[in-house]
């Protein structure tokens, strides 16, 4: 959801771009404002306490669980909640496994795209190989001069 969420966008510089289709981003078509789900959940993994925050974020959306044929869904008030539920049960899913410490922001300049780290040793400070690559270039430069 960086694409969508305020601060990632302006540390990018890409206020002005166009936000990408949510039905091709998420593969389905969901109501409610995707900048605002997005805005939530980067105060999750931009939080010094996510737990905490993403707490709060599901007491104020008060997903309810439903058990179907299919298996555990959930249900929400309002059809504007699906998509912040949705991805707030999500990253509870995902917390259930793994320690709250290894949700954080990319360390890179300009970049504060998120990352959930699951890897075994949980040392990522960074969203992606490229963001990690040119911070390395970066120093790696600034050492040279």
């Amino acid at each position: 959801m960086n694409e969508f969420a305020d601060e990632p966008r302006a540390a990018a510089g890409e206020q002005a771009a166009p936000y990408p289709d949510v039905v091709s981003v998420l593969g389905w078509s969901a109501s409610g404002d995707p900048v605002a789900s997005a805005n939530a959940l980067f105060r999750v993994f931009a939080a010094e306490r996510p737990l905490a925050e993403l707490n709060g974020l599901l007491r104020a959306l008060r997903p309810v669980p439903v058990m179907t044929g299919q298996g555990l869904t959930w249900a929400v008030e309002s059809s504007g909640d699906v998509l912040p539920a949705a991805l707030s049960t999500c990253l509870l899913g995902w917390l259930l496994h793994h320690d709250e410490s290894r949700l954080g922001t990319c360390q890179a300049a300009r970049c504060v795209d998120v990352y959930a780290d699951a890897s075994p040793t949980g040392r990522r400070r960074f969203c992606s190989p490229t963001c990690l690559n040119r911070h390395k270039v970066a120093a790696h430069r600034a050492r040279a001069r």
